[in-house]
C-alpha cells in the first residue's frame, strides 16, 4: 500500500520538480566515504541487546553543498526520518494500541494522512498482539536538492527491516521514500511506503 501525504498545490510542485532534478541529474555522490550510523531507541525490554542503529548515505546531490554542510545534512535528515521509525515500529513498550505520538517530524497535513494510515505507517493494528520490537535492517538512502549552497528538499529512501514476538510472531519490512522541506528544522511533507510480512506467514 502506498499513499502520498495531500498538499497543497505549491508544496506537490515543488515535490515533482524536486524528484525530476533528483532522480534525473548525476549530482555529487556522497563524499565524506563512510556512511552515518545513528538512531534507534531500544525496544521494550531495556535488559536486551543495544538497538540497531540506521546506517545512512548521501545519494543524488543536485547542486553544490560542502563537505561539512552534506555531514550536517546526513545526521539532521536521519534524526528525523529515525524519530518516526522509532516512534511508530521499534521504539516504545508492547503490547500498545496508543499511537498518537506516532509521527514526529511530520507537518500538520501529512500527519493527519499518516494517522489515517496508521496501519501502514505504524504499528497501530498488531500493538496489542507483540510484546518485543527488534529492528534487524535500517538503510537509508538521501538525495537532496541544493539552491544557493543550502539544501531545500530531500527525498529520504529507507529500509526498515523489523520482528516481533509475543502473540504474533512474524518478521515485517516497511520501505518507501519520505519528503522533506525545510520548516524550522526539517519536516516530512509526504511519503510513498509499503509494509509487508517477510517471513512468518500471514498476519
Amino acid at each position: 500500500m502506498t499513499r502520498p501525504a495531500r498538499s497543497g498545490p505549491t508544496v506537490a510542485a515543488f515535490l515533482l520538480a524536486l524528484t525530476l532534478v533528483v532522480s534525473g541529474c548525476s549530482g555529487g555522490d556522497d563524499t565524506t566515504g563512510r556512511p552515518v550510523a545513528t538512531g534507534g531507541t531500544a525496544a521494550s525490554g531495556g535488559d536486551g541487546p543495544a538497538p540497531l542503529a540506521t546506517r545512512a548515505t548521501l545519494g543524488k546531490i543536485t547542486g553544490k553543498l560542502p563537505k561539512p554542510a552534506r555531514q550536517k545534512l546526513k545526521e539532521s535528515v536521519t534524526a528525523v526520518v529515525d524519530g518516526w521509525l522509532d516512534a511508530a515500529y521499534v521504539g516504545g513498550d508492547y503490547p500498545r494500541s496508543d499511537f498518537h505520538d506516532a509521527f514526529p517530524g511530520f507537518t500538520s497535513g501529512a500527519k493527519d494522512d499518516a494517522h489515517r494510515d496508521r496501519a501502514l505507517m505504524s504499528n497501530q493494528s498488531i500493538g496489542k498482539r507483540i510484546d518485543e520490537v527488534s529492528a534487524t535492517r535500517r538503510r537509508l538512502r538521501i538525495d537532496a536538492l541544493v539552491v544557493h549552497r543550502r539544501p531545500a528538499g530531500v527525498t529520504a529512501r529507507f529500509i526498515l527491516g523489523f520482528r516481533t514476538s509475543g502473540d504474533l510472531e512474524r518478521t515485517f519490512e516497511v520501505r518507501g521514500r519520505l519528503f522533506l522541506i525545510r520548516n524550522g528544522g526539517w519536516r516530512v511533507f509526504g511519503y510513498d511506503v509499503s509494509k509487508g510480512v517477510t517471513q512468518g506467514g500471514k498476519r
